[in-house]
């Protein structure tokens, strides 16, 4: 048996060195004649497109050329009888040019072959390669072609007359840098130092200084080409004969021991040769290395197959052996087998068991998923249901109140119905926030915000009920705490306001409430700040701690009569600063009083205290536009509004208030904010805010007011372009808040999207019929380095705009009231003309017709905008820029 497995083990080895020498062998001859196959696939490619490589890089060339010849000729029909009425104004004249079409010189030559600069006269023509008694036409030539100092020289015939000394100049010449002239052109090396462009003339002497990419020691390209050996087919006459008469040609040649294919090309207009190299060797170096890298993985992967094929015979020989010991310990094993199948039954027994009861389990989740769904959908709608009346009877109540002819008594009873409507529009948000809270629609916002100014807010709103109740406040600072900070403004605030009003509703008079704020810790642009609410209340007993933050939970049930309450404040509390990663802690005693303990984590601003706030918000400078299908909700809204100093108007639908915004739009006067009810006939909120939107842009802030829960269409509302949200009703501190809030995303945001046209230079056509206030805005327009046309009538401004080419104008000021034709019928039919322009002019009227119906038929005209007379010069400026094309 053993001699037998030695004959087999020693066939397999020789037969495994076969295997691999079979491998080694053909590896190395396939991959030498992939090496080969690949070289000649270079030489092919290198061929193939190398002159059209090169043809390309010459229509740049010849295009830069063309380009420039182009400036030399419009700065020649630039010149006026101004700029050659004396040397001075010529120089300027010159500078000019220079600066504008980055020349190294713009110089005039007169017939006795001086030459006029921006610095002078200079008498010098011989260095320059062009007749200037005999130019007919543009010349391109080189100065300084045997120095590393070359320019381009562009030259062209011309006739003026130098009015101060009667001097006749008979040709103009640019001076161009030969960086400047071949920016652009991406001369030199490309593509890891395989591919070289450079431009040389007829004689082999290279404007870019360097020679075959830099490899050549001598500075003529014909000179290092005579030092090359060519290829079979190609020689050196070639290439200088080639040169010589101006024809494109390739050759092939191998330089310093290095093989280049080398395709030239003449460049038209001049005497040059556009040459591209191609650095062969190095690209077939690059394939010899991978040849030889594959050549040598495949040997080792040949070697690792053969031991691979060894291994696998020897573990089939003990596979074998092992099998027969297998086949024994199997009849051993059915006999365990056997009680293990019955205790294996017994498991699957048992696990349907449970899997019936984790079902069971199942269902009950289900059936409880769906009663706090049920539980949520019947808080958003009661919610509803509550909030529409209460909103009636707020409103109502509010009206009554504000309503001279109500008798001080009955002002009696409104009052407490406010305090008690109030106070029940209390519960219902506290219910609605436990509901966000248990459903995940609770979310925090990450914004700036001012610390300051949300302690500002807080002691003004707790100090004022502490004087109320006969109680002493105080609010410390302790140690460094930042001016601002990013995270949720309003939940904080939410959370101390809730605890401290606790503290004045539990604490009689006579007592204390205090406040101290203190930054704990700080840590990779993050700080931490203490909240301590501290007072000398009623207390809390040692064993109602422990449900102090439980929901609907009160320690006395003469607590909620005596005090009013939900029993849900803390528990919101509680979850809002666990939401914020942060920590609530209470201590008690019974009539002694409490102190709660608040520390959140909150990211550092980079803003100090000497930057710039955002502007401060006055009411009396807003206007604000009220919609709501409900007349009483838009009365009381514009009541509480205008109590504030805010000036209100009011829509009754969607429709209507498209129709007002936009009739402020084309005067130049936007509404500040637009209230727009959520829930209305015909077209809601968010269809109105869409519209509104592509009407107006983002001049004014939108926020929708409703008495529903927002969370379900937030998105799509912030998609039409909702800034934010209040719930009704309405209150002005409410509204002003979250309008700053919208107005500070805003602000950076149109700061940065607002791109506005320079008027300088703009022509502008000019439709006016009165005489002086002609005059008047030619004054004004030319202030503005404005170009302006002027019309005396509809008519005439209308054969204006015809009679000049599409893009001519950028802009018509258009009079409403001329004779012959009026504006609105000019402006109809500069739309109506089949120009290019036609439709996108913009057209602004300026006019004294300022009633609504004027602003309606303007924009029925299809006028842009429409200023009132007298004209403002600020809004004018700020129209034009606006409606110009930046």
């Amino acid at each position: 048996m053993d001699t037998k497995r030695r004959k087999t083990l020693a066939v397999a080895f020789v037969g495994g060195i076969i295997v691999m020498m079979i491998l080694v062998v053909g590896t190395i001859f396939m991959g030498q004649r992939a090496r080969n196959n690949t070289e000649q696939a270079v030489r092919s490619v290198s061929l193939l497109y190398l002159d059209e490589l090169a043809g390309r890089r010459e229509q740049v060339v010849s295009k830069n050329l063309s380009n420039r010849i182009t400036d030399l000729d419009t700065a020649l029909q630039l010149m006026t009888e101004e700029d050659l009425q004396d040397k001075t104004h010529m120089e300027a004249y010159q500078t000019q040019m220079k600066r504008l079409f980055k020349l190294k010189k713009f110089a005039f030559v007169d017939e006795s072959g001086l030459i006029y600069t921006s610095t002078g006269m200079q008498n010098d023509i011989d260095q320059y390669g062009f007749d200037y008694n005999s130019i007919s036409g543009p010349e391109i030539s080189i100065k300084n072609l045997d120095t590393a100092e070359k320019t381009v020289i562009i030259a062209m015939p011309t006739d003026q007359t130098l009015l101060s000394t009667q001097k006749r100049l008979v040709m103009a010449f640019m001076e161009i840098d030969m960086n400047e002239m071949l920016s652009g052109v991406s001369m030199g090396n490309q593509d890891n130092k395989t591919t070289f462009s450079n431009i040389y003339t007829k004689t082999g002497i290279a404007l870019s200084n360097t020679v075959l990419g830099g490899l050549a020691m001598e500075d003529n390209l014909l000179e290092a080409l005579g030092h090359a050996v060519y290829e079979k087919g190609y020689s050196y006459d070639q290439v200088k004969n080639d040169f010589a008469e101006g024809r494109k040609g390739v050759v092939s040649f191998v330089y310093e021991g290095i093989q280049e294919t080398l395709s030239y090309v003449p460049v038209e207009g001049t005497d040059w040769m556009l040459t591209y190299l191609i650095r062969e060797s190095v690209i077939t170096n690059q394939i010899g290395a991978i040849s030889e890298d594959i050549i040598n993985s495949s040997i080792l992967q040949s070697a690792l197959t053969v031991i691979a094929l060894l291994s696998i015979f020897l573990i089939l020989f003990a596979q074998t052996k092992r099998n027969t010991q297998l086949q024994i310990d199997m009849e051993k094993a059915d006999a365990a087998n056997q009680a293990k199948q019955e205790e294996l039954e017994e498991k699957t027994r048992l696990q349907e068991q449970l899997m019936e009861q984790q079902q069971i389990l199942s269902d009950a989740l289900d059936a409880a998923e769906q009663a706090n769904k049920a539980k949520t959908a019947f808080l958003s709608s009661m919610s509803h249901e509550i909030r529409t009346p209460m909103n009636a009877i707020i409103g109502l109540d509010n009206i009554a109140m504000n309503d001279p002819e109500t008798p001080e008594k009955i002002k009696g009873y409104l009052g407490k119905i406010g305090s008690s409507a109030e106070h029940l529009l209390n519960l219902i948000n506290d219910i609605l926030d436990m509901s966000r809270i248990e459903s995940g629609h609770m979310v925090l916002r990450n914004e700036e915000f001012s610390f300051s100014k949300l302690l500002e807010a807080i002691n003004t709103l707790i100090s004022g009920q502490c004087a109320d109740k006969g109680l002493e406040y105080h609010c410390h600072i302790q140690g460094q705490v930042d001016d601002y900070y990013i995270g949720d403004n309003m939940k904080l605030r939410q959370v101390l306001i809730n605890i401290l009003g606790n503290a004045v509703k539990f604490t009689p008079q006579g007592g204390r409430v205090a406040l101290e704020v203190d930054r704990i810790a700080e840590l990779e642009n993050h700080s931490t700040l203490q909240f301590r609410i501290s007072d000398t209340g009623i207390g809390i007993s040692k064993e109602f701690l422990p449900k102090l933050f439980d929901s609907f939970s009160q320690e006395d049930s003469s607590t909620t009569s005596k005090y009013g309450s939900s029993g849900l404040g803390l528990a919101i509390t509680k979850h809002i600063v666990e939401m914020m990663n942060g920590t609530i802690e209470v201590e008690s005693e019974k009539d002694k009083g409490s102190v709660f303990t608040v520390t959140v984590t909150l990211m550092n601003s980079s803003r100090c205290d000497q930057e710039e706030e955002i502007e401060e918000i006055h009411p009396s400078d807003l206007s604000v536009l009220v919609v709501d299908d409900d007349p009483i909700a838009c009365e009381h809204a514009k009541l509480v509004l205008e109590n504030v100093g805010i000036s209100a108007e009011t829509a009754a639908s969607g429709q209507e208030a498209i129709h007002m915004a936009q009739l402020r739009h084309v005067r130049r006067d936007p509404y500040n904010l637009i209230l727009v009810d959520w829930k209305m006939p015909e077209m809601d909120g968010v269809e109105t805010t869409r519209r509104l939107r592509e009407i107006i842009g983002r001049e004014s802030a939108i926020i929708i007011l409703t008495a529903y829960r927002w969370d379900d269409v937030l998105d799509e509302a912030l998609a039409a372009g909702v800034d934010s949200f209040v719930a009704k009703p309405l209150f002005a501190g409410a509204v002003l808040e979250e309008f700053r809030e919208a107005w500070k995303k805003k602000a950076p945001a149109a700061k940065n999207a607002s791109i506005e046209a320079d008027l300088t230079g703009r022509r502008v056509l000019l439709a006016e019929d009165v005489q002086v206030n002609a005059e008047i805005m030619l004054m004004l327009l030319d202030s503005w380095q404005m170009k302006a046309d002027l019309a005396h009538d509809g008519a005439e401004a209308l054969k204006l705009y015809q009679d000049h080419p599409a893009g001519y104008y950028d802009a018509i000021l258009m009079d409403m009231r001329m004779p012959v034709m009026d504006g609105l019928e000019a402006s109809r039919q500069i739309h109506a003309s089949q120009k290019e322009d036609a439709a996108g002019i913009p057209i602004i009227a300026l006019t004294a017709n300022a009633f609504d119906e004027d602003v309606q038929r303007s924009m029925q005209a299809g006028l842009n905008a429409h200023l009132s007379k007298p004209i403002q010069p600020e809004l004018l400026s700020k129209t034009l820029k606006s409606l110009i094309k930046a």
